[in-house]
């Protein structure tokens, strides 16, 4: 399992026994690269758009993938038409120069979202 993200909350309060790819860049970039990950055979465990702060709303995204062995169809659907739903929203209003609380408040959305997903994965 690979988590890939750009909360910096996710990096420090996780276990160091998982594997966190953290990049500083946009919500868009981190769903690039997962969709570069599910090209080398990557698929993915928590769905690109979760939740229900849309994607010009939150400046944080963290997903999670699973190394496969060829290329899921699916996955790559599903993180591309992502890539397009985030650049319509952005497209149609960037997201906002918020101030630090309110980052912190997408922090602690994103990194909850995250919590709860990696635990309900270990107990599938």
């Amino acid at each position: 399992m690979i988590i890939i993200t750009n909360n910096s909350k996710v990096k420090e309060e996780t276990s160091d026994d998982l594997n966190i790819l953290y990049k500083e860049v946009g919500y868009i970039e981190i769903l690039k690269i997962c969709r570069d990950l599910i090209h080398e055979g990557f698929n993915l465990l928590s769905h690109p758009l979760y939740g229900s702060v849309k994607p010009n709303e939150t400046p944080y995204r963290t997903i999670i993938l699973k190394k496969g062995n060829t290329l899921d169809v699916n996955s790559l659907s599903l993180i591309e038409e992502s890539i397009n739903t985030a650049t319509k929203f952005q497209n149609d209003k960037i997201t906002p120069n918020w101030t630090e609380s309110v980052k912190d408040d997408f922090r602690v959305i994103d990194f909850d979202i995250f919590y709860n997903t990696v635990q309900r994965i270990n107990y599938v």
